[in-house]
């Protein structure tokens, strides 16, 4: 997924008809019938639309990448189920966010927007979002339960419910086949040898990056100095993270933090296994010139199209815990200037019908869905790749629940940019970031 890149930016359930007659019927769940209800609300709303004019709806996202055509496909069949029009606007994640949050208040917003989940506190906070009540969620065939925790408790902030989770972008660590084989890293089975922690993978970079102009290791796809999505990783894995656990102050200063830090600066300077910080490590992968590379799963596809033979498997753990950054994406309902029942109505109509088919998104898009159902769809399953991610499922996390996330990440960028590139020690940087992050209004 090009546009999630942030070095350069940015349930399936179908209900069953009850019976018609007066006999009495078998018992049937509450579980049973809250999802027949959800289904069932669809396909009211269908069938009293069929008798009305069609709604438009607006939609805006950031999928500017591959991920964008095949949303067009279907959006395209959903308007052919349903006759919903659907207007996109397509924008680059940060361009999206910052046009949300002015268009928004002047009562200039779409109907439907898809954002990510660190967004939801800000715009929240900012009153950019619409509340989604329980009640309302539920009768929709939306329940907790369909969803990994970390993915359902993604869309609230402050004991309210604001978005609903379509997918879940997350890091994956590629391997490249023939490059692992001209550096004999293979096993007897000729399969390429995966590193099980921090010391092998080190060593095993460094034996790839003996070849001239070939690297060894890489976090993220374009400007891995900048990546912070990689940086947040390794912090999680280390116990760390970039706020204290009440969210009150920075701990980017913790042992553990600094011990990522020294770890982040060791990667080009000391070890010289890593690109340059301003490389294009995507580039260097399909070219043959990277071994491995811990990056998005929504590349996956594209090294696919490029005939690279690669494997994919789980982030190996690098510190104290295996943990897996994900970052999903999020339905919204920004605010809108006068409530439009035939909008929201057609709206919700959508993210119903995309959740009820998002095996087809995991499917051509690679992206896991957040809810359960999808991934036991034996074509999900037969995928290798789509395997190695829900394998994670267990180790995913997101980033804290706060307003001011968003812009700690703007701060991190350029500083740990500089501790890659050796222009700032690690402890002194994470010092100077520590003070940035702090000075943050509330």
């Amino acid at each position: 997924m090009s546009g999630h890149d942030n070095g350069v930016a940015g349930g399936d359930r179908n209900g069953g008809a009850g019976a018609r007659s007066g006999a009495r019927r078998p018992g049937v769940s509450r579980r049973a019938f809250v999802v027949g209800a959800g289904a069932a609300s669809v396909a009211a709303w269908a069938r009293r639309s069929a008798a009305q004019p069609k709604a438009t709806i607006t939609y805006w996202n950031g999928l500017t990448g591959a991920d964008g055509k095949v949303m067009d496909e279907l959006i395209d069949q959903f308007t052919r189920d349903s006759g919903v029009r659907i207007e996109q606007q397509r924008l680059p994640w940060a361009d999206l966010y910052a046009k949300l949050q002015v268009a928004v208040p002047a009562g200039e917003g779409p109907d439907l927007a898809l954002i990510h989940t660190v967004e939801v506190p800000h715009f929240a906070s900012d009153g950019v979002l619409e509340v989604i009540d329980d009640a309302t969620a539920t009768g929709k065939g939306f329940r907790g339960e369909d969803y990994l925790p970390a993915m359902w408790q993604g869309g609230t902030f402050q004991g309210k419910r604001y978005s609903l989770p379509l997918d879940v972008p997350q890091h994956i660590l590629y391997i490249n086949v023939k490059v692992m084989k001209d550096a004999g890293l293979t096993g007897s089975d000729g399969r390429p040898r995966v590193p099980a922690g921090r010391d092998e993978l080190v060593t095993m970079a460094k034996r790839i990056a003996a070849k001239a102009d070939t690297f060894g290791f890489a976090i993220g796809t374009v400007s891995p100095g900048r990546y912070t999505w990689g940086f947040h990783n390794l912090l999680w894995q280390n116990g760390a993270n970039v706020y204290t656990p009440d969210l009150k102050k920075a701990g980017v200063t913790d042992p553990a933090a600094l011990e990522v830090a020294e770890f982040w600066a060791a990667l080009e300077g000391q070890h010289k296994i890593a690109p340059p910080a301003n490389a294009n490590c995507r580039d260097a992968f399909i070219a043959g010139k990277l071994g491995m590379w811990i990056a998005g799963s929504w590349n996956f596809t594209g090294l696919r199209e490029a005939k690279v033979e690669f494997v994919a498997v789980p982030v190996p753990r690098l510190f104290k815990q295996a943990v897996v950054w994900a970052m999903p994406h999020q339905y919204t309902f920004p605010k809108p200037k006068a409530a439009d029942r035939a909008k929201r109505d057609a709206a919700w109509a959508h993210v119903r019908w995309m959740t009820d088919h998002v095996a087809e998104w995991t499917l051509k898009a690679g992206q896991v869905s957040a809810s359960r159902k999808a991934h036991s769809d034996p074509r999900v399953t037969a995928d290798p790749v789509l395997r190695a991610l829900l394998s994670q499922a267990p180790s995913w996390q997101v980033g804290q629940p706060t307003p001011k996330w968003v812009a700690a990440e703007n701060l991190t960028r350029p500083v740990i940019e500089a501790v890659y590139t050796g222009q700032k020690p690690a402890k002194a940087a994470m010092e100077d970031l520590a003070r940035q992050i702090n000075a943050l209004p509330d």
